[in-house]
C-alpha cells in the first residue's frame, strides 16, 4: 500500500491491550485503520460469552457499518497493544474507498477461512490450527531456534475456538506433553 494516498490522515490514537475502540451499538460515523498491533472484532451473546468475529492485522479497515449508516454491530479490542487511525469516510477518493473495499474482502476471505477450520476437525486440531494463525500475528514470533510461539491466553485460545478455558487448558497441557 502506498503512504502518499492517505497524505493528510490523522495521528493515529493508542490503544493498550484490552481496551476498546469502539463497543457494540455504539454510534458509527468514523471508519478506522489498524496500523499497528492486533486488533479483534467481537461479539458477546446473550449468555454472555464472547465470540471472536475476526481479527484486525495492521492495515486492515473497520467499522464499516459507517456505510451503512447503523450503530457499531461488534465491538473492537486491542489484544496488543495498537495504533489506530480514524478517517472521515465523506473525506475519501475513489483510490481509498478501493483499499478499503480490498481489506474487507481480505479479512472476509480470512474470516471464511477460520470459520471453515472452527468447524472440521476435534478441538486439539482447531486449537493448533488457531495457534498456527496467532502465530502470523503480533502475537507471535520465533525465537532464536526457529521455534514459533504465540503469547495469548487460554481464555482468548478458547474465545477463537468456539470451546471452554477448561478444554484449551487440557489441549494445551497435552501439546507440551508431545512437545508441540
Amino acid at each position: 500500500m502506498s503512504q502518499g494516498v492517505f497524505s493528510n490522515r490523522p495521528t493515529p490514537l493508542r490503544y493498550g491491550r484490552g481496551q476498546s475502540v469502539y463497543g457494540e451499538g455504539s454510534p458509527s460515523s468514523i471508519l478506522y485503520r489498524s496500523e499497528t498491533g492486533l486488533l479483534r472484532v467481537v461479539r458477546v451473546t446473550s449468555r454472555g460469552r464472547t465470540l471472536t468475529v475476526r481479527h484486525l492485522l495492521p492495515g486492515d479497515y473497520f467499522g464499516e457499518e459507517v456505510f451503512e449508516g447503523c450503530d457499531h454491530v461488534y465491538r473492537v479490542e486491542a489484544l496488543t497493544r495498537a495504533l489506530v487511525t480514524s478517517l472521515e469516510p465523506d473525506e475519501l477518493h475513489e483510490t481509498e474507498l478501493l483499499e478499503v473495499t480490498r481489506s474487507i474482502g481480505d479479512q472476509m476471505r480470512r474470516t471464511m477461512q477460520l470459520s471453515y477450520h472452527l468447524q472440521t476437525g476435534d478441538l486439539k486440531q482447531r486449537i493448533v490450527r488457531y495457534l498456527l494463525e496467532l502465530a502470523d500475528t503480533p502475537l507471535g514470533g520465533e525465537d532464536s531456534n526457529n521455534n514459533l510461539f504465540v503469547q495469548a491466553t487460554h481464555e482468548l485460545l478458547a474465545e477463537g475456538t468456539s470451546s471452554t478455558r477448561e478444554s484449551v487448558s487440557k489441549v494445551i497441557t497435552e501439546l507440551r506433553e508431545e512437545a508441540l
